[in-house]
This record gives C-alpha cells, sequence and structure tokens, in this order.
C-alpha cells in the first residue's frame, strides 16, 4: 500500500535525527552524513506512493461510456441506447447474472430492458450507468430518489449507499415525506429510520406551528405512527396532539380548502347532524388509527378540555366517560395516600402511558415554566438557567387556584430531551436523561440535567412525565375501531 507521511517524521522515524541533531543511541563515527543519506533516499526510493491519474478515469469515463468506443452489448432502456461494455456492467449483479447465467441475453449484443417503476428516468439511468466507468460519482439531490430507484434495480449497493448518505444529509420540509415514501419502497431502512426521526421533531414544532398548509400532505399511514409514539415531541401537552388530529382530518375532508381557524374546524364538528360520534361515521371511520394513539388520560387537565371533547363528538362519549371514570379512581387513590406516585414501573409502560410536553426556550436568560393544568396534585415547575436545567414542586397555593397535594413527599418519573435544530429542522445536538424517578418535598427543586456550554438557543425541550403509578388493573378502552 501506499504511505503518506512528512519529511520530519520520516528523516525521524528512519534516520534517528532531525535536523542533524542525534536522539537515541549515538552513530557510529564511521558512520558518515553521506551514508545517512543514502539510506533515506534509498528508502524513498523504494515507497509506493499513491496517485489518482485524473486523465486516465476521465478518458475511461469519455471514451467508454460516453462515445462507446469498443463496446460489445448495446443496451436499450425507456428508449434510449447505450452503447456500452459487459466487463463494466457486470460490476452489478443484476448484469452479472444476465451475462453469466443461461439467459437469452448472454450471448446476445443488444438487449433491451422494460423498466416499469416510474420512478427510474433516462436522466437517472445515464447517471448510474456512468458510475460503473468513473470511480467519481455528482449526485443531485433533486435526482436523488430516481438514481435510488435505478441503483435498486441494478443491485448496486455501494452507490445504494452514497444515495442514503446525500438523503440524510438534505432531508427538510421539503424533501422529507419524499425521501420516506422512497425509503418505505425501496427498503432502505436506515433512511426511513431517520426521516421518521425526523418527522418525530418536526410534526409539532413545524407542521403544527409553522405550515399547516403542508400538514394535509401526511399519508395516515404515518400520521398515526407518530401520533403513538413516546419519542414525539409535543409542544405544550398531549391536548396540543389531539388539536393537530382535528386540523389534518379538516385537511384530508377538504383538500382543496384553505387553511381553516381553529373556530371554523371547531364549528364543522360540533355541527354535524345526528349524535353518532364522527369516528364511527362513514366520514370518520377512515381515521381511526390516527386517534387510537392519542394518550386521552393525558388530556384532561382542564374542565375546558373536558367539555370540548365532548363537544366535538369525534370521539365517542362511551370512550370519554370510560377515561374519566378511571382518572376519578386514581385521584381517589392520591387523595387517601395510596398512591405517592410512580416508583416501581416497567419501562414499557413508563413509555406508553407518560405525559409527553415540551416548549421552546428562544434564548438563554433564566426561564421558568410549568405545563398548567391538574396533575393530581403536584405543581411541577420547570427552569433553565445558564446551562442547567431543574424541576421544583411548587407549593405556593396562594398564587394558583388548582388543589395541591397534601403528601409531604411525592414522586414523579420523567424524561428529560433537550433538541437543537438546524436551518433544515435536522437535529444537530441532542441530549437524554434516562428515565429517572425522583422524590420531591414541598417547594424542593432538583437539577435533573446540564447543557454544553456552546448550545445556542432556541432549543426544544421535550418531557415524558408520569404523575401517578401505572395501574397495571386498567383495560384500556379501545371503541375507536
Amino acid at each position: 500500500m501506499g504511505i503518506n507521511f512528512s519529511t520530519y517524521s520520516f528523516l525521524k522515524n528512519v534516520t534517528g535525527y532531525v535536523t542533524g541533531k542525534v536522539t537515541g543511541k549515538k552513530r557510529r563515527h564511521s558512520e558518515s552524513d553521506e551514508e545517512q543519506n543514502d539510506k533515506v533516499v534509498d528508502v524513498v526510493l523504494h515507497t509506493p506512493k499513491r496517485k489518482k491519474l485524473e486523465s486516465t478515469a476521465n478518458y475511461i469515463y469519455q471514451a467508454l461510456f460516453v462515445t462507446g468506443t469498443n463496446s460489445d452489448v448495446t443496451v436499450r432502456a425507456l428508449g434510449e441506447e447505450f452503447r456500452l461494455h459487459k466487463v463494466y456492467l457486470s460490476q452489478s449483479p443484476y448484469f452479472a447474472s444476465m451475462f453469466g447465467g443461461s439467459w437469452l441475453e448472454t450471448t446476445k449484443k443488444y438487449i433491451t430492458i422494460d423498466i416499469v417503476d416510474p420512478t427510474i428516468t433516462q436522466s437517472s439511468l445515464k447517471v448510474v450507468l456512468g458510475s460503473l466507468y468513473n470511480f467519481e460519482i455528482s449526485l443531485n439531490p433533486k435526482e436523488i430518489i430516481p438514481i435510488l430507484a435505478t441503483a435498486t434495480m441494478f443491485q448496486l449497493d455501494g452507490l445504494i449507499d452514497k444515495c442514503a448518505e446525500v438523503m440524510q444529509e438534505t432531508i427538510n420540509p421539503k424533501t422529507a415525506l419524499d425521501y420516506y415514501n422512497a425509503a418505505s419502497q425501496y427498503s432502505n431502512k436506515k433512511v426511513r429510520d431517520v426521516c421518521f426521526k425526523w418527522f418525530l421533531m418536526n410534526l409539532m414544532t413545524y407542521y403544527h406551528n409553522k405550515s399547516l398548509s403542508e400538514l394535509r400532505t401526511i399519508p395516515i399511514s404515518l400520521l398515526s405512527k407518530l401520533v403513538a409514539h413516546p419519542d414525539l415531541v409535543v409542544i405544550q401537552t398531549d391536548y396540543s396532539v389531539y388539536v393537530m388530529l382535528k386540523f389534518w382530518v379538516y385537511l384530508q375532508l377538504f383538500p382543496e380548502s384553505n387553511v381553516p381557524s381553529l373556530k371554523t374546524v371547531n364549528e364543522y364538528f360540533s355541527s354535524r347532524p345526528g349524535r353518532v360520534s364522527f369516528l364511527r361515521s362513514s366520514d370518520g371511520k377512515q381515521f381511526n388509527s390516527a386517534f387510537r394513539g392519542l394518550r386521552l388520560r393525558n388530556m384532561f387537565t382542564h374542565q375546558f378540555d373536558v367539555q370540548i371533547l365532548k363537544r366535538d363528538n369525534i370521539i365517542p362519549h362511551t370512550q370519554l366517560d370510560s377515561v374519566l371514570a378511571s382518572l376519578w379512581t386514581t385521584i381517589l387513590r392520591v387523595n387517601q395516600n395510596k398512591d405517592k406516585g410512580p416508583n416501581e414501573f416497567p419501562r414499557e409502560m413508563f413509555l406508553a402511558s407518560s405525559m409527553r410536553c415540551g416548549m421552546v426556550l428562544p434564548v438563554k436568560e433564566k426561564q421558568c415554566w410549568r405545563w398548567t393544568g391538574f396533575h393530581f396534585g403536584i405543581d411541577l415547575v420547570m427552569i433553565s438557567e445558564g446551562s442547567n436545567i431543574s424541576i421544583k414542586r411548587n407549593n405556593r397555593t396562594e398564587l394558583d387556584r388548582q388543589l395541591l397535594s397534601l403528601q409531604t413527599t411525592r414522586h414523579i418519573a420523567i424524561r428529560l430531551t433537550v433538541i437543537k435544530l438546524n436551518e433544515q429542522r435536522q437535529i444537530v445536538y441532542t441530549k437524554q436523561t434516562d428515565i429517572m424517578k425522583v422524590s420531591l418535598t414541598k417547594g424542593e427543586e432538583i437539577q435533573i440535567m446540564s447543557l454544553d456550554d456552546n448550545i445556542d438557543r432556541p432549543i426544544i425541550i421535550s418531557a415524558n412525565i408520569l404523575f401517578t403509578s401505572p395501574n397495571t388493573e386498567e383495560i384500556p378502552a379501545d371503541e375507536m375501531r
């Protein structure tokens, strides 16, 4: 193999001296400087050096691929003919199998390929076939999906990997859905997972908060998975996910409409004739899977939430009443000191039932906030100061009308995630705690995370919080089917 190293390190390693200064053992007096120099020269002359002959690579591409010099096979596809060479085509398992087996095309000099995938274009064919003649390839993000489709057809794993790299580098609001669909179609798990994670970060922070018009483009299969996922970044609380779903359904039902106001959406659902809930109606049954991922137990933190949910009549009232009865049982357990908060619980149960809530912190100054509502009598305040994030059990009853728990110590389980996004809304920094069991006395504050000092704002704070012990005896209602 070729070896590259500096003259300094070379002289130091080979001769034992640098600029005439002896290191280690002294040289023998009989060994002259001229003999030492001869040794250096001899080693240099016998050390191979790797150099790229750009002209050779360009010649191969221009003479053999572009002009088809000495072509031994012509490939016709999508109405275009390519004068090619079997020795280069055989880098592709698709062609290697064709030329090396007992296929009809094995000895033919003219081959027609029927391409049924509409994603593959003449341009992508040229790029992919040309890549077999050149060690370097230029991939345009605007054409990356047709190139991925073509590379997949010809089973070029190396080129598929390069396409995946480009897609991961350029995922943004304009490409995310196309990339996700392409990765699903061509079984590229790595790209699909990266895209899915991008949507977890941006469903609420971008589509719901900044670009409702683009929310209509998200298919129900993808949205259903996002809504149910524990890592979904939720701005405010789980109730915000329900509001987002209402907008999304309206945009699906009226795809040509302008972006509606919340008043328009509310009036549409509340004015529907009859008493059949929307999800049980002929129009609404198709959306069941999306609503099934809602965490209803975490949505009843205000009296108005209950009123709006029943007024909308989207979710069957029988299911809402079942959840409310379960919550009342939990409140009684807390009030009678039977439940001081989660202590022992499976990780899967925490991820499936914890409240998802979040906040965008725009500046680095000290900030305090709380996710308002009744959380079983514990008023949790989040504090960001400098690089530290802490939680405090607030107990100043004179400042709030909500009923606070009288228990001296309350337990919560919390997992905190901090995210910094770039201009393409890709993650450039993230930090996450383990699932922490925290005990808080009245007025106590505990630090739960320390960030890197050089992280600029804005940042997103995303939390999963469990206020009470999971009741494994409860059977979750599933009446939205």
